[in-house]
């Protein structure tokens, strides 16, 4: 029964949690120092990719936080539904990283999406949303990047749109040119994709059969939230690796290999399928 008192935090939840991931709460302290190394540091970048990395990484820390939060409080299924923004950005890093070449294309799809938005809150909210002065600078940066997001539609009629992403490639395929990270595809985006999604598996995966009556089942998730923490805790080691590949940071590099370690330590005899555990 939900409580009719509004609280924010489930304190039995807090203690269930503790017993379980001890272990990890002995070992955070070490993440967050680690983090605080390359992500929370004062930093003047030379170059775009440089703030890029420092930035992008420091959003993949604050996912991180919000699904521990959701752990912690047993929503296993909002944690997950978390993780996939989390991998989504993680790829994206690491694929950049990887292609810095291909910065500049990350940022200029964004008056594309700019576009795509105002034309949406016109329909809402008419034809005077924006000013004309303000339609006209957003047109005019929308018209400056237009041609380098056009792809083949028809190979036989030459007929060309535009592309729905700012990368040629698809995100999976993306995910899998990363290497590591491909990997992790299934729980950390296809599963959590069923539960964001409006589908029926959403809807299946809270269903219970008692008694010969169906029903709702409203009890924690805490097998789901410690599964999601486990992929999340790897995520975010991923994501540092990419710092220690872009920034020379003395003892950075001994520090994210001692977290790889602690990700062992952490995980490996939790009691998972083969099916759900995530190669490190």
């Amino acid at each position: 029964m939900v409580s009719p008192n509004l609280t924010f935090g489930y304190p039995e939840e807090w203690e269930a949690f503790r017993d379980r991931n001890e272990l990890f709460i002995d070992l955070f302290p070490q993440i967050i120092t680690t983090c605080e190394m390359v992500l929370m540091r004062d930093f003047v970048a030379p170059e775009r990719i440089e703030l890029f990395t420092v930035m992008y990484g420091r959003l993949c820390f604050e996912d991180f936080l919000e699904i521990l939060m959701c752990c912690g409080n047993g929503s296993g299924i909002a944690a997950s539904k978390l993780l996939r923004t989390l991998y989504e950005r993680a790829v994206t890093l690491t694929y950049i990283n990887d292609h810095p070449e291909e910065l500049d294309n990350f940022i200029d799809y964004h008056a594309v999406a700019q576009k795509k938005l105002f034309y949406s809150l016109r329909s809402i909210f008419g034809k005077d949303y924006l000013s004309v002065e303000d339609e006209q600078k957003m047109l005019a940066d929308f018209e400056a990047v237009k041609e380098k997001f056009m792809v083949t539609d028809c190979e036989k009629c030459g007929t060309r749109r535009l592309n729905h992403t700012w990368n040629k490639l698809d995100f999976v395929a993306m995910a899998k040119a990363t290497g590591g990270l491909g990997k992790m595809i299934n729980e950390a985006y296809y599963v959590p994709m069923r539960r964001t999604h409006s589908t029926i598996a959403a809807l299946l995966e809270r269903a219970e059969l008692s008694a010969g009556k169906v029903s709702f089942n409203p009890d924690a998730q805490r097998k789901c939230a410690d599964m999601t923490l486990m992929t999340a805790h790897h995520l975010l080691l991923r994501v540092l690796t990419v710092q220690a590949k872009r920034f020379e940071i003395v003892g950075l590099n001994d520090a994210v290999d001692a977290r790889y370690q602690d990700w062992i330590t952490i995980w490996k005899n939790r009691e998972f399928s083969s099916t759900e555990t995530v190669p490190i």
